[in-house]
């Protein structure tokens, strides 16, 4: 969703359309609990805290205006509503943004969520290499995988320079004939 959709939907939300504040809650839910994380690792709280802030839209969305990025704009939010429940358990101690806590160390739920992503990356690759040739797969290996240079490449599969290009962009034109992919 990009900002201009997200505004609109924000738009409808000021109106009283029910639907256009469950989709912007869908659409942030996640990246706002991932974001709050990095606060405390009391899932429980940042959770009790996003609830805070979509009860707080919904209940004075008549007097809202239209943030520019609603994205930055829950975020704000979010942070807000979480350094005052930090201070208030006394969990945090400071009075005002400078010396809040911000955990940069990566949560078991951005781990999850790099471990999916890379699972599937992993299938998508793997089905764009079954339809090449043994040699194809290998070039692709070396070129992309490997990072290698055409003269390393060159070496390793006893070819001169123009066919290694060769057989790169037939396995290429293959993948995107196989799977309609273009440019």
């Amino acid at each position: 969703m990009c900002k201009e959709e997200s505004k609109t939907l924000w738009s409808r939300f000021m109106e009283g359309d029910n639907e256009a504040y469950g989709r912007l809650y869908t659409k942030y839910i996640q990246s706002l609990y991932r974001y709050g994380l990095h606060f405390t690792s009391d899932g429980e709280d940042v959770k009790d805290c996003i609830h805070d802030v979509f009860t707080h839209l919904y209940r004075n969305r008549q007097r809202l205006g239209v943030p520019e990025n609603v994205k930055v704009y829950l975020f704000i939010a979010l942070k807000n509503r979480l350094l005052r429940h930090l201070q208030n358990n006394s969990r945090y101690g400071g009075d005002g943004t400078e010396d809040a806590p911000f955990l940069l160390e990566p949560t078991v739920e951005d781990e999850y969520i790099d471990l999916e992503q890379s699972l599937q990356q992993q299938q998508t690759v793997e089905k764009f290499l079954a339809v090449l040739s043994p040699r194809q797969k290998e070039i692709v290996y070396y070129r992309f995988m490997q990072e290698m240079q055409w003269d390393e490449i060159c070496s390793l599969m006893a070819l001169n320079y123009q066919s290694a290009q060769n057989l790169l962009q037939r396995a290429i034109r293959k993948i995107r004939e196989h799977f309609n992919v273009r440019n």
